[in-house]
């Protein structure tokens, strides 16, 4: 019989990515030999959580229909709010996986947020997180579903996931150009008043793309040195990076091929295309300018063993613009609007 809590200690000890992924698949094969629900059911949770944390997602969109099959299908796992809340928050991370992969059609997609609408009905939950996935969503689609959406999830009685209600509310006041009210909901953010371990970071994301956009140069590298201790070399965090990379294109290309450099093997290992897109932007902002310049303080060597390593600076620009724009034309496509051509031709504006 195996030793299912023994499993489960070994992969913890093991490095996030694929040495921790290809354990767990392990331990979820042999709970599944055995037909152990609660390991099969728990194994599976971990897994997704590795895939989403470690910057991939991949196996995220493969794994969670398991879970949620195992939990619809076992009537004893109904009566549990501790597994509920673990199935809620695996469908947070999911969402936010398939949103990530433009060969899911928006109206799949719709068809997950309508799911998760009805299981947190059925268990008398608030709908607070459904209005806030699906307002995050819209943003980059329609802006009217967005705002809609948006005011049910203030209006929504607060869960668990509250401490997302200001940086919902950055996110929502950023995309309507109202800055001082963006500022005002980050506050409590700023002040580490808010616990939840991602908010810093995005919301100085935020901050700093918003001030990108509007050619405010000065704010915006304010929020990047804020940023850059916090998601250097973090697969998560790693679209950020292609942000500052187009940031410092304007500003100061040694440290933009610096962080490239450091950020450049993430984007090879990556399946993930919402991250690809960020960085192959960012990458081709830089790259372009690099071109475009002469300077001879400047130094930069490609890694040895990648697609990139003989190439001129001019085919490095162009290998990334070819490979954002092959991302961009997807996700545009399958949204509807221009939303990542804008981010593409920053420097190209008519």
């Amino acid at each position: 019989m195996a030793n299912f809590k023994q499993l489960k200690e070994e992969f913890l000890k093991l490095d996030t990515g694929t040495p921790r992924l290809t354990a767990i698949r392990k331990a979820i094969a042999e709970a599944d030999l055995k037909q152990d629900l609660d390991w099969q059911f728990l194994f599976r949770c971990y897994y997704i959580k590795e895939s989403v944390f470690c910057g991939d997602e991949y196996f995220a969109l493969i794994t969670f229909p398991e879970l949620l099959n195992l939990y619809e299908n076992n009537q004893k796992l109904h009566h549990n709010l501790d597994i509920f809340r673990i199935v809620q928050i695996c469908f947070i991370w999911f969402l936010g996986a398939v949103t990530a992969f433009p060969n899911i059609s928006k109206q799949e997609i719709d068809n997950y947020f309508r799911l998760l609408k009805k299981m947190l009905l059925e268990q008398g939950k608030s709908l607070s997180v459904y209005y806030m996935l699906r307002s995050s969503f819209y943003m980059e689609v329609d802006k009217t579903i967005a705002t809609a959406d948006f005011y049910r999830f203030l209006k929504e009685p607060l869960d668990d996931f509250s401490d997302c209600i200001a940086f919902q509310q950055v996110m929502y006041y950023l995309s309507i150009e109202k800055e001082e009210k963006a500022l005002k909901s980050a506050k409590l953010i700023f002040e580490g008043k808010l616990t939840a371990s991602p908010l810093p970071q995005a919301t100085y994301h935020k901050f700093m793309r918003y001030y990108l956009e509007h050619e405010n140069y000065e704010q915006a590298l304010y929020y990047a040195k804020l940023m850059i201790p916090k998601v250097n070399g973090d697969m998560y965090y790693w679209h950020m990076i292609g942000d500052v990379m187009s940031l410092y294109s304007v500003l100061d290309i040694q440290k933009g091929l610096e962080l490239f450099s450091k950020n450049y093997h993430l984007y090879l290992q990556s399946r993930n295309p919402w991250l690809k897109v960020y960085f192959a932007i960012g990458a081709y902002h830089l790259f372009d300018k690099f071109d475009k310049i002469a300077n001879s303080k400047i130094n930069f060597k490609a890694p040895e063993n990648t697609p990139i390593f003989s190439m001129s600076i001019q085919e490095i620009a162009e290998y990334f613009y070819q490979s954002a724009n092959d991302l961009v034309k997807k996700f545009d496509s399958r949204n509807g609007t221009d939303f990542y051509a804008k981010k593409l031709y920053l420097f190209h504006k008519s």
